[in-house]
């Protein structure tokens, strides 16, 4: 019985045999394998690659479609953390069977860019595409080389193009050279009449600002401080009718979407000005020099003036030059910037001037007598001021005779400068020889011990007086000079009179 136990029981328990022992758990692979492996089950032009790990190196292995997901696979394993090469070693799938596993079928997408691209340019919009394995196939007729090359060159530039055949041939007819010439001709008349309307309103602004410019820079009240200044006003009123024009070309261009324009053409009078102020350097500063003269004013029309050792009569101030005539009735032309920069004597804008002149006496004469009667003599000349008084100083004191220098002072606006002069200069030398001063020559002379009985002196004549009333010779020849044609940016003030 215990033998048929064991039987069925499959015999002794001895004779079973041992059970295997249980087998360890299956090492985890590296998390960068993990990741691989992952992007490989989700991603079907990835499902042929291997991937191991050895020591931080990265094994990569099996097929892969195209180069580009080659680089996709290599890129995404040196990102994973831990890996420190990466061992390419996948080949390119040439069989059907991978290669239609592919979700996108790269010479179909190959083939759209292109049409895309040919699409807008008017010139290959006919061409004919097909693609296969990378060779791109180019078919169809174009109008010019130029055409046909920038064909070629726009699909050789893609990615993916391994060859381009090219089957473009060149249009020998003249309606098919036409056509696109007549396209583009109305393409362009066709903006060109959408973009009138903008173009009118745009010219209406740039007309409103010009008229709106012309109006200001006349507008005298705008200007009503400036009236006595006529360079001045004119700078100012060219200068507010250049802003608002410029305003209203700034306008027009945004308007028109032109503004980029603005800034070449600020950019190009900018270097022009600079190139222009070199080269016209003497202008450009005889320019500024009239326009500082014009605001100072430091003469009038009809000044006597003396500047650079020139004495004459003003004229007329134009942008370059001053124009003096001289005493003797010359024309002469002084830079402006001569004039600013020089020393300049005005004569006329103080109506009364100082004159003076030395007259010799004897030494044994007294000289407070003398001077006395000088200053009496000036102060009975018709045209000698009484305010300021005048004057006698002795000068010095000579070999043989002591120097007077009598001073009086002249209103120019009633009686000629030189002509009192003179007139003072004849009546002292009368009034002296009348009271018997000696006016002794520069010589040596003898002195006798007993000196011979003076001689009566005779009566002294009586000249003519001068005539010291205002002469204006040289004013009236510069007035004629004056109403002829030209600039004249000296003030129109009038000439004041006596009192």
């Amino acid at each position: 019985m215990f033998a048929i136990l064991a039987a069925l029981s499959g015999g002794p328990a001895w004779a079973q045999p041992a059970p295997e022992p249980a087998p360890e758990a299956a090492e985890a692979p590296p998390p960068a394998v993990q990741a691989l492996r992952g992007v490989a089950r989700v991603v079907p032009r990835f499902s042929g690659v291997t991937v191991e790990q050895r020591d931080g190196v990265l094994i990569l292995g099996g097929t892969i479609p195209g180069a580009a997901a080659r680089d996709e696979v290599v890129s995404l394993a040196r990102a994973q953390p831990g890996v420190v090469f990466v061992d390419d070693r996948m080949e390119r799938a040439d069989d059907a069977a991978t290669l239609a596993s592919e979700p996108i079928d790269t010479d179909r997408a190959l083939v759209d860019t292109i049409r895309g691209v040919f699409a807008e340019v008017p010139k290959l919009a006919d061409l004919q595409v097909s693609s296969r394995s990378g060779v791109v196939r180019l078919r169809g007729e174009v109008v010019d080389q130029a055409a046909k090359d920038q064909a070629l060159q726009l699909v050789r530039g893609m990615d993916g193009v391994v060859f381009v055949d090219d089957e473009v041939k060149l249009v020998t007819s003249v309606s098919a050279r036409l056509r696109p010439a007549l396209a583009d001709a109305v393409t362009r008349l066709t903006g060109i009449v959408a973009m009138l309307p903008v173009t009118v309103v745009a010219l209406i602004v740039v007309g409103f600002a010009v008229w709106l410019a012309q109006r200001l820079r006349h507008w005298d009240r705008l200007y009503g401080r400036l009236r006595q200044r006529p360079l001045v006003r004119a700078m100012v009123g060219r200068l507010v009718a250049l802003l608002v024009t410029l305003a209203g070309v700034v306008a027009g261009l945004e308007i028109l979407g032109a503004t980029g324009l603005v800034g070449a053409v600020v950019g190009t009078a900018g270097v022009l000005g600079v190139a222009v102020g070199f080269a016209f350097r003497d202008i450009v500063e005889n320019y500024l020099a009239g326009i500082l003269l014009s605001v100072q004013q430091p003469f009038n029309a009809d000044d006597l003036v003396e500047v650079d050792n020139i004495t004459g009569v003003v004229v007329r101030m134009s942008m370059r030059n001053t124009l003096i005539m001289t005493i003797d009735g010359n024309h002469v032309y002084v830079p402006n910037a001569t004039v600013f920069k020089s020393p300049l004597e005005n004569f006329t804008r103080n109506p009364r001037r100082r004159f003076s002149f030395e007259v010799g006496v004897g030494v044994g004469e007294r000289l407070g007598d003398v001077m006395r009667l000088g200053i009496q003599t000036l102060k009975g000349i018709d045209g000698v001021v009484a305010e300021p008084p005048p004057l006698a100083y002795i000068a010095k004191l000579g070999d043989s005779n002591v120097v007077i220098e009598l001073v009086g002072w002249v209103d120019q606006r009633n009686n000629e400068f030189l002509a009192v002069r003179t007139e003072a200069i004849r009546q002292v030398k009368e009034a002296f020889d009348t009271a018997g001063f000696d006016m002794p020559e520069p010589i040596y002379r003898l002195t006798m011990v007993q000196p011979p009985k003076p001689e009566a002196r005779p009566e002294p004549r009586s000249d003519a007086p001068v005539d010291t009333r205002v002469t204006d010779h040289v004013v009236k020849q510069a007035e004629a000079e004056r109403r002829k044609e030209g600039v004249d940016l000296l003030e129109p003030t009038p000439r004041p009179t006596a009192e």
